[in-house]
C-alpha cells in the first residue's frame, strides 16, 4: 500500500468514525480532527528517513564519479590540458564518493546492541553540532577580520596570514592551539596612511597588543567553545547509553519496518504467509535439563530473592508477636481498670440500697404507731 493510498483509507475511516461520535464528546470530536489533519499533513515515510537521503546522496555521488571517470577516459586521449585538470576534480570528487559510501555502513550496524547506541549518539551529534556551529561563527568571523586587519602580509605567500585563506585556517589552528606563528606576529609591520601628511607610515603592532589578541582568541575558542561542545555531546552520549538495549531494538524495528514497507507485493504476501504459518504460534525447542550462564544467573537471583522473602517475613513475624504483646497488655490494663471502676460502682450501689432499706423501715415503723394511737379511741367508744 502506497502512502497516498494509505492517506485515502485512513480518512475514509476517521470520517466514519465522526459520524458515530455523539455531539457531547467534544473531547472524542476534537482528537479525530487532530488525527485527520495529521493524516493530510503527513508525508512519506521514506522520504522522512534521513538515512534513505543519504543513500540517495551515496547513489548520486557515485554516478557522478563513474561520468567522471569515464569523461577523463575520452578527454585524455585527445586534450592533454583539458586531462589534468578534469582529471585532478575527478580524483577530489572521488575520495569524497569513498567517504560517503563508508558512511553507509552505520546504516547497516545500527540494529546491533553494541554499536547501534553509538550510531545513534553520532548522529545526534549533528544537531549539537549546528548549535555549537552559531555561536562558533559568532566569535570566529570576527577574530579573522582583527587578525587579517593587523597581521595581514601580501608579500610573504604561503605564511599564516598572507592572505583570507591562509588568516582563516591560522586562526583555526589556534583554535587547535596548532602553531600559528606567534613570532611572526610579533616582528610583523603595518602600513597605515597617515591622515596628516597623506603618506605611507611603516608600524609595528605592539608586543601586549598581540598577546591580548592571542589570549581573548584561546580563552574563547580554545576554553570556552571546545569544552562547551564537549559538554553538549556528553549529554547526548549519556541520554542514549542509558537507554542502550532499548535503542538498538528500536532501530531494528525500524530497519525491518522499512524492509517490509518496500517489499513488491508478491513477496510480501509471501511473507505474511510464512509469519501466518510458521511463526505463529513460534515454535521453540526447549529443554530443562540444559544449564547454561544464564540458568545460573536465574538461579542466584532466585536464591536471593528467597532469602530476601525470608528475611522479610521474619522480621514480620517479629514485628507482629511485638505489636500483639502490646496489644494484649493494654487490653489487659483497661479490662482491670474497668472491673475496678465496675466494683467501685457496685458498693456504690449497695450502699444506696441499704440507705433506702434503712429510710423505708423507719417509715413504716411510723406508719404502724399511728394507726394503732387512731384505733385504740374508736374501740373504746365502741365499748361504750
Amino acid at each position: 500500500m502506497t502512502h497516498s493510498r494509505y492517506k485515502e483509507w485512513r480518512s475514509k475511516q476517521i470520517e466514519r468514525d465522526l459520524q458515530y461520535v455523539p455531539e457531547k464528546l467534544t473531547e472524542e470530536k476534537d482528537y479525530l480532527l487532530n488525527q485527520a489533519e495529521l493524516v493530510r499533513n503527513s508525508g512519506s515515510p521514506y522520504r522522512q528517513d534521513p538515512w534513505n537521503v543519504f543513500d540517495w546522496i551515496g547513489y548520486v555521488a557515485m554516478f557522478i564519479t563513474s561520468i567522471c571517470v569515464l569523461t577523463c577516459l575520452y578527454i585524455g586521449e585527445t586534450h592533454s590540458e583539458a586531462y589534468k585538470y578534469f582529471a585532478l576534480w575527478t580524483s577530489r570528487l572521488m575520495c569524497i564518493t569513498i567517504i560517503i559510501v563508508w558512511f553507509k555502513l552505520f546504516k547497516y550496524v545500527r540494529v546491533y546492541s553494541f554499536l547501534g547506541p553509538f550510531v545513534v549518539i553520532l548522529v545526534n551529534t549533528i544537531h549539537d553540532i549546528m548549535k555549537i556551529c552559531f555561536v562558533f561563527v559568532v566569535f570566529f568571523v570576527p577574530t579573522v577580520a582583527v587578525f587579517y586587519h593587523f597581521y595581514n602580509n601580501p608579500d610573504a605567500e604561503g605564511q599564516y596570514f598572507a592572505g583570507v585563506r591562509e588568516t582563516i585556517f591560522t586562526v583555526f589552528r589556534m583554535l587547535l592551539v596548532d602553531d600559528y606563528g606567534y613570532e611572526d606576529m610579533v616582528d610583523m609591520e603595518v602600513e597605515v596612511i597617515d591622515p596628516k601628511t597623506n603618506t605611507i607610515v611603516t608600524l609595528k603592532p605592539e608586543v601586549s597588543w598581540t598577546d591580548f589578541l592571542v589570549s581573548y582568541w584561546l580563552l574563547m575558542g580554545a576554553i570556552i567553545i571546545l569544552n562547551l561542545f564537549i559538554a553538549l555531546m556528553s549529554d547526548t552520549f549519556q541520554r542514549v547509553f542509558d537507554n542502550a538495549a532499548e535503542v538498538a531494538l528500536l532501530e531494528r524495528a525500524t530497519i525491518i519496518c522499512n524492509i517490509e514497507n518496500n517489499l513488491p507485493g508478491n513477496k510480501k504476501r509471501a511473507f505474511l504467509r510464512y509469519l501466518k504459518e510458521k511463526c505463529a504460534p513460534l515454535e521453540a525447542y526447549y529443554d530443562d535439563d540444559d544449564e547454561d550462564e544464564d540458568d545460573d544467573d536465574v538461579k542466584k537471583f532466585t536464591e536471593q530473592t528467597f532469602e530476601l522473602v525470608k528475611t522479610v517475613q521474619s522480621d514480620l513475624q517479629d514485628w507482629k508477636s511485638d505489636v500483639l504483646t502490646e496489644v494484649k497488655s493494654a487490653v489487659t490494663e483497661q479490662v482491670t481498670s474497668q472491673q475496678r471502676e465496675i466494683g467501685k460502682l457496685q458498693e456504690t450501689v449497695r450502699h444506696l440500697t441499704r440507705v433506702l432499706e434503712a429510710q423505708t423501715g423507719f417509715k413504716r415503723g411510723v406508719g404502724r404507731s399511728e394507726k394503732r394511737s387512731r384505733s385504740g379511741p374508736r374501740s373504746g367508744e365502741d365499748k361504750r
